[in-house]
């Protein structure tokens, strides 16, 4: 929410100001702003425990009717503790940091509410606690309080030289009608004709009295120059923030274990084995047996299937202390006498209460099973380790459990400094749980050093190029076998995501289960959905919370792989498979999938759009490709990257720049599509990580300051490092002045880490960049070999054109895929070429790639 009028400084004084008696006939007219303190105060709410009813008053200006009916409906207090707790989450405007600003905010100025007022009931604490205390403007407290012209009817004058949500100075009025004597304050709100009063000299009082001339004068003035733009505002101020998420309630409520009124219910069994530990916590393994004959199945492609979903919630001393889902999908067999399913999670040693619902998603019935546990400590899991002989299936389980036991040995590399590009010799380190004989370190999947003692470290000399390297760290015990891994790539973005299976193993053998373990890297910004479990082609779990660990039984030691493939929220993937039981002949075959974008335009520089399949032809190193997939995308989902040069001898340029860059991402990026800025001087800083949300980057720009000198190929390798990882069609916008002053990488560095992101660049010359013949070429090649464009403009005001044929060539590509037929070693550049019969036109994509 951002408005940008004139502050109050630039109003008027001396433009004149309504008559007191004439405001106050206003006052009288205008309505109460907000809902009825009685009215939301009626409900169910007179039930709860007198601290809920508390809470539900203190936040009754954030609350929504949604979260409010859901709330009342609870009847446990663990789940309204965890509802309480999931609210303020909800709010976090800084989720990657320690503690939540709102909330810490909120619950300071109820106590000042309290303090001044006696209450949160009226409008003065309503615009305390959304927008702080009154102050940084006309008087120190910026507050004024005046009884001038009716006895017992006071009025408040706040100023405000910028608030909570609007960096805009505003002053409110604030009244308390006559009668009855107990009203309450509310915010007043001009009417339209307002200009039409006929003005008069506002009347002072007795010696003391706050009502004076000039100050009535300031803040009557204000409103009227413009009073339909203050009516915009106080709708602003007096908005509270939403909570990022409108389906957070139903996604609370579809994580509860209460069964929906009038469900029909199956009968299952529970029983649990304690397997092993991580960390300091214990496995605990749960088996929930289901009779087949009384739940539904429904035909697939691979046969009959069994579905359920199992929604867990872990209670301990009244409180929710964890909540997870799982999918189970279950081939069905003529011969299965009773239906497995198998879930584990790693729980602190105590008393816990374990509630489960399971949902038969195709007989449409439900279960209910509540037990009661007491998790051993690790120190005393042998004695309770063996489940009951007569339980079989945990005995099938026994190779799947020797994983969990394994999880209880983790390492992890520390990751360098964000932010800069790692060179020459760098020292890597490790932090990690447990006891291990050796680490071995391999980079590009080549050994280079084994420590047997601690600090297991290793210092690697990396070069001088910008190139990307994967590091690898493996734990070995005292026989040699692999217990832990980590690995991390140097020299590449926050934006891959990765999903990776710790287990199993694929130089192990197993006969009657595994235990899938999975490891998954989250791009920054972005949220997990879910993670899916495989078994060859069958999957048989569906994950929705960590640990994302799952139990599996194979029933034999044949050749067989397990599959897992996660999915953020924005529909993205990510996937790993390990062979398991493999003969010693058997040996994987990587395939090389290229996907290009490429925008083909006509003479006059407009986008073509009707061509077809075969009116394009694909050249590999001059070798023709079959096009395996071809598509015309016109809003297919986009990952753009604003790079804005910040040096000093932007000084006059950036205001307008950072104006035309705010407008490019308020027309072009839609809902599914994300943006990221990252300013440069010496060095390249990320302003915002990428986000939907125009607001974050207008934020950004606003902070922006010109200082310093230019790092430009240092900074373009990084941001296109920063895209590392992101799937689909990725743009940056490069907008510089000048020519390169202080890298310590080259042009051709910068073109070759082009080549590999796969970035179109378009760039946007100004005023010196313009008129240097050598800067010109350079940024001329690095759009052109990217399939991107430039532009060179003396005046930013030109920019905004320039971003609507930016944007238009965003949303009118190709997709042409094919399957690589090259034989050239991977670390070698592949040129290509896309080539088109229609006559004059011109084919723009990326003029090549490494593997």
């Amino acid at each position: 929410m951002t408005c940008e009028p004139a502050p109050i400084s630039r109003r008027g004084h001396g433009r004149g100001a309504i008559g007191v008696l004439a405001l106050a006939a206003l006052l009288a007219a205008v309505p109460a702003v907000g809902s009825d303190p009685a009215a939301e105060a009626t409900g169910a709410s007179t039930e709860l425990d007198p601290r809920y009813e508390l809470w539900l008053q203190q936040v009754r200006y954030l609350i929504t009717e949604e979260e409010r009916e859901h709330f009342l409906s609870l009847r446990e207090d663990f789940r309204r503790e965890a509802f309480i707790e999931r609210f303020w989450a909800e709010r976090d405007p800084e989720p990657r940091t320690g503690y939540n600003e709102l909330k810490r905010r909120w619950e300071s100025w109820i106590q000042e509410s309290f303090s001044q007022f006696g209450n949160v009931d009226d409008d003065r604490a309503k615009v305390l606690l959304l927008n702080g205390p009154p102050g940084r403007f006309a008087l120190p407290n910026g507050r004024v309080v005046s009884r001038c012209f009716r006895p017992r009817q006071e009025i408040e004058l706040w100023f405000y030289g910028g608030s909570e949500v609007t960096a805009e100075r505003f002053v409110l009025i604030l009244y308390r009608p006559a009668f009855p004597a107990s009203a309450a304050y509310k915010v007043w709100r001009p009417t339209y004709d307002l200009r039409a009063r006929n003005r008069s000299r506002l009347p002072t009082t007795r010696a003391g009295d706050l009502c004076d001339d000039d100050l009535w004068a300031a803040a009557l003035g204000y409103i009227q120059s413009d009073a339909f733009h203050y009516m915009k505002l106080l709708d602003e101020i007096l908005t509270a923030p939403r909570p990022r998420s409108t389906e957070w309630v139903a996604t609370f409520a579809a994580m509860s274990t209460s069964l929906p009124p009038g469900a029909r219910t199956f009968a299952a069994e529970i029983d649990f084995a304690f397997p092993g530990r991580n960390q300091n916590r214990t496995a605990v393994q749960g088996l929930v047996s289901v009779d087949p004959a009384v739940t539904g199945s429904l035909e697939a492609p691979g046969g009959r299937l069994r579905s359920f979903l199992l929604t867990g919630e872990v209670v301990r001393e009244n409180r929710l202390f964890e909540n997870f889902r799982i999918r189970f999908d279950v081939p069905d067999r003529e011969d299965q006498v009773v239906i497995p399913l198998v879930f584990q999670r790693y729980l602190r040693p105590g008393p816990a209460e374990l509630r489960l619902k399971i949902e038969d998603l195709h007989g449409e019935r439900f279960a209910y099973l509540g037990r009661s546990l007491d998790v051993p400590t690790t120190a005393g899991l042998r004695s309770v380790r063996e489940p009951p002989a007569e339980l079989a299936y945990f005995g099938l389980l026994g190779e799947a459990n020797a994983a969990a036991e394994r999880g209880q040995q983790m390492i992890r590399l520390v990751p360098p400094e964000e932010g800069q590009i790692q060179l020459g010799m760098v020292r890597f380190t490790t932090v990690g749980a447990g006891e291990f004989d050796k680490v071995t370190f391999l980079l590009n999947d080549e050994p280079i050093l084994t420590k047997t003692r601690p600090p297991y470290s290793v210092e690697l000399n990396l070069g001088r190029s910008a190139a990307a390297w994967r590091l690898r760290a493996v734990a070995l015990d005292d026989a040699g076998e692999e217990v832990a891994s980590d690995e991390i790539t140097v020299n590449q973005g926050g934006q891959r995501f990765r999903v990776r299976l710790s287990e199993p193993r694929s130089q192990r053998r197993y006969r009657d289960s595994v235990s899938a373990v999975v490891q998954v890297a989250v791009p920054d910004g972005e949220a997990l959905e879910k993670v899916e479990v495989y078994l060859n082609e069958q999957r048989m779990a569906t994950l929705y919370q960590e640990p994302f660990v799952q139990p599996l039984l194979l029933g034999g030691d044949d050749l067989a792989y397990v599959r897992a493939v996660g999915y953020l929220e924005d529909g993205n993937t990510s996937e790993d498979v390990v062979f398991i039981n493999t003969p010693d002949y058997f040996e994987q075959v990587e395939v090389q999938y290229v996907e290009l974008y490429a925008g083909v335009f006509g003479r006059d520089g407009r986008p073509l759009l009707d061509l077809e399949r075969d009116e394009f032809a694909v050249l590999e190193d001059g070798e023709p490709q079959e096009i395996r997939r071809f598509e015309y995308v016109r809003d297919l989902p986009i990952h753009a990257g604003l790079l804005i040069d910040s040096s000093a001898s932007m000084l006059d340029s950036l205001e307008e720049v950072s104006q035309a860059a705010l407008t490019f991402v308020e027309q072009t990026i839609q809902p599914q599509d994300r943006v990221t800025l990252i300013s440069f001087n010496q060095r390249p800083k990320v302003e915002t990580r990428f986000t939907s949300d125009p607001a974050q980057v207008s934020n950004a720009l606003a902070g922006l300051r010109a200082i310093g000198g230019t790092s430009l190929y240092d900074s373009l390798i990084y941001a296109l490092n920063y895209f590392d990882g992101i799937k689909g069609q990725k743009a940056l916008l490069l907008l510089s002045d000048g020519r390169d002053e202080s890298s310590q990488f080259d042009f051709e560095a910068a073109l070759n880490t082009a080549y590999k992101a796969g970035v179109l660049i378009y760039v946007v010359g100004l005023k010196e960049a313009a008129r240097d013949r050598e800067a010109r070429q350079v940024l001329e090649r690095i759009a052109e070999q990217t399939g991107g464009r430039s532009f060179f403009i003396e005046d930013p005001a030109e920019l905004g054109a320039i971003y609507g044929s930016i944007q238009e060539e965003l949303r009118s590509q190709y997709l042409i895929a094919y399957q690589s037929t090259s034989s050239k070693d991977p670390n070698e550049f592949r040129t290509v070429r896309v080539e088109t019969e229609r006559r004059g036109a011109d084919v723009r994509t990326l003029a090549g790639y490494y593997p």
